[in-house]
């Protein structure tokens, strides 16, 4: 089968590059038809050329001969034009006409191709068909290896049907790029094609001069784009010599697979020999021994037979031995010489039937125990083979349940892996997105630890300048402090003078009461009582005033230092309660991609173990 379809695929490449080839060629006869109406058009380009510069060099060189001679040479002139040009259009439908030709007659051979092929394709899905339904009517009774062939030959027509599909299909494309090129060459065919004009006067071939040389331009583009096809055929013929060894690697891999696929279907076609052949071995052995004893049966059979011979012999010797007996007896007594004769034949006669008696009622007696014997053995082989008859059919329904469930089982694993598959689709991307949540939460924490670290820095830089702005505060009213204390203890001094003063004015009050009046000691003790009162009372006041603002500052303080310890507490527990999470997160998340990881690696020593088991 292998070898058929390695020739089949040869023989089709080998199609495939005459098919090539005879295009080529084709082509080539093509590309010299346009060198030749190249040829031809630059032949009439030269013929337009060359009258010009005679008529140029004649005026120039003969100015004074006569017109009617020049108006006849350039009617010679353009009659010999009109002929070339006339020429060269024959020779350009000439080719235009065959090439039409050419290109109906490919046409109708790829339609035919074509045909065929949808043919053959129509054949082969019937074939398919038949076989799909043949194997799926015959599964039940067909044994393994009419399945394993059933498969194989359903595999093959499987792959000619692809090869022939894209065979089709490459014909198709083939046959567009073909039709491509035929509308490109239709097109520069009509761009080449002069218009036939009548013969008239040197103004009808000067103006017809353009065209001509568009032709010729338009003939040269026809030639690159020959060029440029001819580059693609073998680009074309590369990518198929590519194509070619590709197809034949895809086999030689694809024979791999089937010789390894083979070798199991041998291993397996070897085990079930080697049990068929236990079992061959075992019913051999049994009908050994039904022949064995029937060889004894046999001998048995002969023995007695010879027994049987012998017993006649002796009674035949016997009967001749009892005869001179009988014969003496007449003699001695006279008188009965007639009778003797006829009672030895009676007395013989009845011996004989005697005999004959006792040897048939032995020989029924054994025959009787032979035949029950040997009708024991029988029934006992029947009942041997009707239980390896049954062992039989319970084996082939046992073969043909396992085949079942094998197919089951096939099924099921089929399923498993695609589940298997699915899962682990699932499980990567759902490992990815857990990846990425992951990646997009550390981001998000790292944000808010940043924003946090931010917003403490700006917090603690905003406590250290006010805590600064309070030491200032604080030095500033130390300061004021210390200068209220040095005008109190200036003050006390002060009022330690005057009461110094006053005693001294008390005493000598006392020593000089005498010279001095009441009533002037009275009014100058109040004017220095009135003016101490009043001092010592506006002193008394303004310290008390400083040292309540002091107190009330020192206060104030206090509870904003202890606010802002209180929130820097706050701060600290939701920044460690926010790291708790981070951490719990990520705990919770390395022990789901661990319990991931091991779902997936039990799946696959499921999988791994249900193909063992298969």
């Amino acid at each position: 089968n292998k070898s058929a379809e390695y020739e089949s695929i040869i023989n089709s490449q080998k199609e495939q590059l005459n098919r090539y080839e005879c295009r080529l060629k084709d082509i080539i006869i093509a590309y010299k038809g346009l060198a030749k109406e190249k040829a031809a058009l630059e032949a009439a380009m030269q013929t337009f050329q060359k009258p010009l510069l005679q008529s140029t060099s004649e005026k120039t060189n003969a100015s004074a001969k006569s017109t009617e001679k020049a108006a006849k040479k350039a009617e010679m002139v353009n009659d010999k034009q009109m002929q070339t040009l006339l020429m060269n259009i024959a020779t350009l439908t000439e080719e235009r006409n065959r090439i039409e030709d050419i290109l109906k007659q490919e046409r109708n051979q790829l339609r035919q191709e074509i045909v065929l092929k949808n043919e053959t394709i129509q054949e082969l899905t019937e074939r398919v068909t038949a076989l799909e339904k043949h194997g799926k009517f015959g599964q039940a009774s067909a044994t393994a290896n009419d399945q394993v062939n059933c498969e194989l030959n359903n595999e093959n027509q499987l792959l000619t049907i692809r090869e022939l599909k894209k065979m089709l299909v490459d014909e198709r494309n083939l046959n567009e790029k073909l039709e491509m090129q035929l509308s490109d060459l239709k097109t520069q065919m009509l761009l080449m094609m002069p218009e036939r004009m009548p013969p008239g006067t040197s103004r009808n071939v000067r103006v017809m001069n353009p065209p001509v040389l568009d032709s010729v331009q338009s003939h040269e583009n026809s030639s690159a784009s020959f060029k440029e096809s001819l580059q693609g055929l073998q680009l074309e013929m590369i990518h198929l010599k590519q194509q070619y060894e590709r197809t034949v690697a895809d086999e030689k891999m694809r024979v791999c697979v089937a010789e390894e696929r083979s070798k199991r279907l041998a291993e397996v076609h070897e085990e079930r020999v080697a049990n068929l052949e236990a079992r061959i071995s075992e019913l051999s052995a049994v009908i050994g021994k039904y022949d064995l004893l029937r060889e004894r049966d046999k001998k048995n059979i002969i023995n007695l037979e010879e027994t049987i011979a012998l017993m006649k012999k002796n009674g035949e010797r016997e009967a001749i031995a009892s005869l001179p007996a009988h014969n003496e007896s007449p003699m001695a007594v006279h008188g009965f010489q007639f009778e003797t004769p006829e009672r030895l034949e009676e007395h013989e006669s009845e011996h004989e039937q005697l005999s004959s008696k006792l040897l048939l009622e032995a020989n029924t007696e054994k025959k009787v125990d032979s035949f029950q014997d040997e009708s024991n053995e029988l029934e006992c082989y029947k009942r041997r083979y009707d239980q390896c008859i049954n062992e039989n059919r319970r084996l082939r329904e046992e073969l043909v349940l396992s085949q079942e469930h094998v197919t089951q089982l096939k099924q099921k694993l089929n399923k498993m892996k695609l589940s298997a598959e699915q899962l682990e689709a699932d499980f990567e991307s759902k490992l990815s997105e857990y990846a990425i949540m992951q990646k997009r939460e550390i981001a998000q924490h790292n944000e808010k630890i940043s924003h946090l670290q931010i917003s403490f820095e700006r917090q603690v830089g905003n406590l250290q300048d006010t805590l600064q702005k309070q030491r200032e505060r604080s030095l500033a009213v130390m300061e004021e402090k210390d200068e209220e204390i040095k005008a109190l203890r200036t003050s006390m001094e002060i009022l330690s003078l005057s009461t110094a003063t006053l005693r001294q004015q008390e005493q000598n009050y006392m020593l000089h009461r005498e010279g001095l009046s009441s009533t002037q000691a009275i009014t100058a003790f109040g004017e220095s009582n009135s003016t101490l009162g009043l001092g010592s009372g506006y002193d008394s006041t303004t310290e008390e005033q400083h040292l309540l603002h002091y107190v009330q500052e020192i206060a104030r303080k206090n509870v904003e230092i202890s606010g802002l310890r209180t929130s820097k507490n706050t701060i600290e527990s939701t920044l460690r309660q926010t790291l708790q999470e981070k951490v719990f997160v990520e705990e919770n998340l390395k022990d789901e991609i661990s319990r991931l990881e091991k779902e997936i690696e039990r799946l696959r020593s499921n999988t791994s173990q249900e193909g063992s088991n298969l």
